[in-house]
């Protein structure tokens, strides 16, 4: 991993590890990984995945968690001229795009949802993108973010590839009793 890359943690890294891997009641530990790589200027996310984020109900733990951190985490989208400039070559491309079918395009357009605008992010700051999507350039149905990406010159990969190249091992047996 090259020391000076940036990353940009897509929504569902968030929603899934609350859900299943790295769950608030057991695996603190992940949570203030991200947060001390933030600190560290390593990882960061956008404006629209905190609104994602925030779409949960009021007690959500990953809403609330994400909510506590430094405004710095979400780095603004729509509010960055840049970003917006590469916005606009992302939707070029998605509507010019002859694979995908319109209501595919449609979808990845929508203005209220992440993807593209993580897209634009990483292609105009030059940031990774940290997903749970794998890339399916035969997929008709949905424009996956590592395609999308590819399509910019930007890389993306698993949270568990920026773990390993990133964080030590850190789990503790609690007790028995």
């Amino acid at each position: 991993m090259n020391s000076t890359t940036r990353y940009l943690i897509d929504s569902n890294v968030f929603v899934q590890a609350k859900n299943f891997h790295y769950r608030f009641e057991f695996c603190q530990a992940f949570w203030q990984w991200l947060s001390d790589a933030h600190h560290a200027g390593l990882v960061y996310s956008i404006d629209k995945v905190h609104q994602e984020l925030n779409d949960g109900n009021d007690d959500d733990p990953v809403r609330l968690w994400a909510n506590d951190l430094p405004e710095s985490f979400f780095i603004p989208d729509t509010g960055d001229s840049q970003v917006m400039r590469a916005y606009g070559q992302v939707m070029q491309w998605n509507v010019t795009n002859n694979h995908y079918r319109q209501q595919t395009k449609d979808e990845f357009a929508r203005f209220d949802k992440a993807d593209a605008f993580l897209v634009a992010t990483a292609f105009a700051h030059g940031f990774a993108i940290v997903t749970h999507e794998m890339g399916n350039p035969d997929s008709k149905k949905r424009v996956m973010i590592p395609d999308a990406a590819k399509q910019f010159g930007a890389q993306s990969l698993v949270i568990y590839d920026l773990l390993s190249g990133y964080a030590r091992d850190n789990f503790v047996l609690s007790r028995l009793d």
